[in-house]
């Protein structure tokens, strides 16, 4: 690549500052994962209603709420400084992390999830945007602090479902929201210690504030959002609301482009898709990638519960092979960026992909020894470094250093818009009612999605070798 041959032999950017950022980051991945294990008690203890409806609505309701906050996130960090977006939302996850033990019904926690997502949301764009500020003003090589956010971020998704499994085994599923007020304190502390100030800026009113982050962009998001989800999730159940909530998603969502391309200040900047074409590609295997991501961290932990019976300890075990080669994975992908290609290293991942959800469908059964479960888990935290670190270095190639805030908070979006759709495909697949309770529709999925990424991978890949290209 032709920044690389720029950064080859820059020097890496200051340990403390990208592992200050990463202390942060890792509170969405573990927040939208430690749940997986507390689901099941959590919504027995409200009661009443449709039990899988509600769980996919308070999985969904974090991801809907990311996907609004990041790109917000992003361009309020370009407006006000990256460092004090940080800090902010360390603040909502405080108070949601507050509330949430008290809750008694799935509407209020869904609610508070929804403060979680907001605040969670805001670390990754304002981190990304502060370590290509501080690459930048320090002529520093980026791919190490890149990877040690991706290190923190995904990883920690992985070991969730094993954090939770003993936080429930201890204090019941309230205790999911405990663990994150030590966490909120550390990172705080550290991002002020070593984390520069972010500089003086002009003070802006309230309204060209508002302006400058769209709110009619942003309802439209959100309806198109939720009238979708609504759609997906009722098709079975409600075919009448599903038609209904699916006539509405698509005018929205057609509005909500239409408007984003003609907006002075877009809340969403789709033009930059179209004007950087990389950037666009990226987006779309991200949203693909998180789909198999999560459905993986939904699917497994709910399918050892509900049809393997056990109990949520265990299960949190069970997962922990997904994080112990996910960490493994995301350090041996940052030492190969250093000399590979970043689609090279999404050809690995996605290949573990297709070998490990093929697994899954072989051989997950009610009857399947764990120890067979254990490695076919331990395969499944394979593509999670390689495929995240190989979409993260193509972001930060594909647009300038003027935009890096708005197009990381567009990225984090299409990936929470994937694990969104995560949640729907779970609700569909799962099946407690069948011997196999729907794990081996399950690992096809993820077999089918890896197969469709890697062949995409390939052709660009061997197109751009025959022709001399370097990416």
């Amino acid at each position: 690549m032709v920044e690389r041959a720029a950064t080859g032999d820059a020097p890496g950017l200051p340990l403390r500052i990208p592992w200050s950022l990463g202390s942060g980051t890792i509170l969405l991945g573990l927040n939208s994962s430690v749940i997986a294990v507390a689901l099941v008690p959590m919504v027995a203890s409200f009661g009443g209603g449709d039990a899988a409806t509600a769980t996919a609505w308070i999985v969904s309701s974090l991801y809907i709420a990311a996907a609004i906050g990041s790109p917000t996130a992003g361009r309020v960090a370009d407006l006000f400084g990256p460092r004090r977006v940080y800090l902010t939302g360390l603040a909502l996850i405080l108070i949601a992390s507050l509330a949430g033990p008290f809750i008694t019904s799935s509407a209020w926690m869904i609610a508070d999830r929804v403060v979680l997502g907001l605040g969670a949301a805001a670390q990754f764009p304002a981190a990304m945007a502060i370590i290509r500020r501080t690459a930048d003003q320090a002529k520093a090589r980026p791919s190490g602090a890149i990877g040690v956010i991706a290190l923190c971020g995904q990883t920690t998704a992985a070991l969730g479902p094993t954090v939770g499994g003993v936080v429930v085994l201890l204090w019941g599923w309230p205790g999911i929201f405990w663990i994150n007020l030590p966490l909120v304190a550390l990172c705080a502390t550290l991002v002020l210690v070593f984390v520069p100030a972010d500089e003086r800026r002009p003070a802006s009113t309230a309204a060209e504030t508002l302006r400058m982050l769209d709110p009619t962009g942003m309802l439209l998001m959100i309806g198109s959002l939720v009238a979708a989800m609504t759609a997906l999730l009722s098709v079975d159940t409600d075919p009448l609301l599903a038609l209904v909530a699916g006539a509405a998603a698509v005018p929205l969502g057609i509005l909500f482009v239409w408007r984003e391309r003609r907006a002075r200040h877009p809340f969403v900047d789709v033009r930059l898709l179209v004007r950087y074409p990389q950037f666009g590609a990226t987006c779309v295997r991200a949203l693909t990638t998180f789909v198999s991501f999560y459905v993986i961290f939904y699917g497994l932990p709910q399918w050892l519960q509900a049809t393997r019976e056990l109990d949520p300890a265990t299960t949190g075990l069970m997962m922990l092979p997904v994080f112990a080669i996910g960490a493994l994975s995301t350090v041996g992908a940052t030492r190969l960026s250093r000399h590979w290609q970043p689609r090279t290293l999404l050809a690995i991942g996605t290949s573990a992909m297709v070998v490990a959800g093929t697994l899954l469908a072989m051989l997950g059964s009610a009857s399947t020894p764990l120890w067979q479960l254990v490695i076919v888990g331990a395969l499944l935290g394979v593509p999670n470094g390689f495929n995240n670190l190989g979409n993260q270095l193509l972001l930060h190639h594909a647009v300038p250093a003027s935009a890096a805030g708005a197009s990381t908070g567009i990225y984090r979006t299409a990936q929470y818009v994937g694990a969104a759709l995560a949640a729907v495909v779970v609700a569909h697949l799962l099946d407690t009612g069948d011997e196999l309770g729907g794990i081996r529709e399950i690992g096809a999925t993820i077999a089918a999605i890896g197969a469709l990424l890697l062949l995409l991978t390939l052709t660009h890949l061997i197109r751009h070798r025959r022709d001399g290209g370097t990416t």
